[in-house]
């Protein structure tokens, strides 16, 4: 059994907390929040063995083997520093932080500890993803030649919010564009040989939406759009030469549909949450003293990393 730690009770770690709900071999047993109210009330809304609030104490607890980071990405670098120092693995949410540099050192950190760090991005193991990939490598619809993915949504937060702090992982690229880059990038498992963007800017902050143009080494493109000030039609079409594969709101869909001519074949999953996948993937790695995920790997998390940094 592999016990988790939870750093940053916020909206997005509820989800988590449900999507933990389906996995095999894993247990949330804590929480940890500098405000006692939300830890405490968090603790108790699950039932939880414990609450701190300081990160230090929940790190100090040897019962705990693997810690999930919820908050925002400007304090992902130090508190990813700060779990493995302690010996936890790291399952830190996305964006894992907006600096490639600092993300290849916390990697290697990680390797020097013998602990994994994983980036915690749901739509590369999804079982629409999984399925897309199958088909792909089956020939289904013949050879790929262009994807198109986008995430982008339109919302208005305060000035002070952090998505809009553009030198710490903020943007609309960041915040959600890395759904769609993760599923185009590890579904090509190639590298990328040209890449081209345009923006719109969020008054002077950041990119409120931005399209990025991708070319791989194996001769696929790819547009890949994410924003928080553009309400986009949020899907994947992925086109080969012979048919395409689509499927809405990838990143946790149930549903995805190859057309091929005529012929129309049509996949529905049953899941609860579409983060248990990604949960159950991270806690596999830990059981097989993987150094790193083979699906969503440490220079692949850098290398988005790099095609969003300006």
């Amino acid at each position: 059994m592999i016990y988790f730690g939870i750093i940053g009770p916020g909206k997005i770690s509820h989800r988590f907390i449900l999507g933990m709900k389906d996995v095999v071999g894993a247990k949330i047993i804590a929480v940890a929040s500098r405000n006692e109210e939300r830890a405490k009330t968090v603790k108790e809304q699950y039932n939880f063995e414990k609450y701190y609030t300081s990160y230090i104490d929940l790190l100090k607890d040897e019962k705990i083997d693997a810690v999930y980071i919820a908050t925002p990405p400007h304090t992902h670098d130090e508190l990813i520093r700060l779990c493995l120092s302690y010996g936890k693995h790291v399952l830190c949410e996305k964006p894992l932080m907006g600096s490639s540099e600092k993300a290849k050192q916390c990697f290697v950190y990680a390797k020097e500890k013998q602990l994994l760090l994983m980036e915690a991005n749901k739509a590369p193991f999804t079982p629409v993803f999984n399925q897309a990939k199958e088909w792909i490598e089956f020939n289904a619809i013949g050879k790929v030649q262009y994807i198109d993915a986008s995430y982008s949504y339109r919302q208005l937060f305060g000035e002070d919010h952090w998505v809009y702090w553009k030198d710490e992982a903020g943007g609309g690229m960041f915040d959600v564009g890395v759904y769609p880059l993760a599923f185009v990038t590890c579904l090509m498992n190639s590298p990328v040989v040209e890449k081209k963007s345009m923006s719109i800017d969020h008054n002077g902050l950041c990119d409120g939406f931005e399209q990025i143009l991708l070319r791989f080494e194996n001769g696929v493109m790819a547009s890949v759009r994410g924003g928080i000030d553009v309400q986009t039609e949020n899907k994947v079409m992925i086109y080969g030469e012979d048919g395409f594969i689509e499927s809405n709101n990838f990143w946790k869909s149930h549903e995805i549909q190859l057309v091929k001519g005529n012929e129309v074949v049509k996949k529905h999953f049953d899941f609860t949450s579409e983060f248990t996948f990604e949960i159950q993937h991270f806690v596999d790695c830990i059981n097989q003293k993987l150094s790193e995920s083979p699906v969503l790997s440490a220079n692949r998390s850098i290398e988005m990393i790099q095609i969003i940094e300006k």
